[in-house]
């Protein structure tokens, strides 16, 4: 089976895919992006540290490196799996908070941020996913307040993904929570529809964090994507 390289999000690392990982059938690459401060780096890293072909599922964050290390390497990025992610050019509304994120985590805020806005914001159903929030507190807290500002200020500064998207090529599978609010349908359906060969499938009861709140559904369309490749 086609080899998987997956990208993690914003104050994640491989945890987040603790649950998808074994239902894939392929041999697996996990990237970390702690060491990264713009989304090209984080997208040479994937090319870097990725097999000579593989399939790529990006994570939020994750997945905006991933449309930029795809449109880069066609040839090597065989397919694409985009989750809770979009190809939404940043806006002044969303500078604007995440600058305020910023100050309030070099304030010495950083844990009332996770704990106050951003963790009640990642899942549909939070009291039945009690263990995945206290997972992603520990990614966020260990991860720390600096790689925060990095990951936020390369979120701030990254490329404008339109022009990018005819260049993605490859066949190209959007999945995202219906409830999902950071990345919201609407947005996953125009992704899904600006790229050439693109499919989208929301997932019932399910908000930003997809490999966490609907594990199987996530290894199941990541496996689906690499049958196609393997069948082509």
């Amino acid at each position: 089976m086609i080899p998987v390289v997956l990208a993690p999000g914003l104050l994640c690392d491989d945890r987040l895919w603790s649950a998808v990982t074994p239902l894939l059938a392929g041999p697996v690459v996990t990237v970390d992006f702690a060491e990264d401060d713009t989304i090209e780096a984080m997208a040479d890293r994937i090319l870097t540290e990725g097999p000579e072909r593989f399939v790529l599922a990006g994570f939020s964050m994750g997945g905006m490196a991933a449309m930029v290390a795809a449109a880069r390497a066609p040839g090597r990025i065989a397919g694409l799996a985009l989750i809770d992610t979009h190809a939404e050019p940043e806006t002044p509304d969303r500078s604007e908070r995440r600058a305020r994120q910023i100050a309030t985590a070099d304030a010495g805020g950083f844990a009332r941020l996770v704990r106050e806005e951003l963790k009640p914001v990642y899942f549909a159903e939070p009291e039945v996913h009690e263990a995945e929030r206290r997972l992603v507190s520990d990614m966020a807290l260990e991860a720390g307040a600096r790689q925060f500002r990095r990951h936020v200020q390369a979120l701030m500064i990254r490329p404008d993904p339109t022009s990018l998207l005819p260049l993605l090529t490859m066949p190209v599978t959007v999945v995202t929570g219906e409830a999902d609010g950071l990345a919201p349908p609407d947005a996953a359906r125009r992704l899904a529809a600006a790229v050439p060969d693109g499919r989208l499938v929301l997932v019932p009861d399910c908000g930003h964090m997809a490999p966490l709140e609907a594990p199987a559904v996530v290894a199941a369309e990541i496996n689906a994507l690499c049958r196609q490749l393997e069948t082509a």
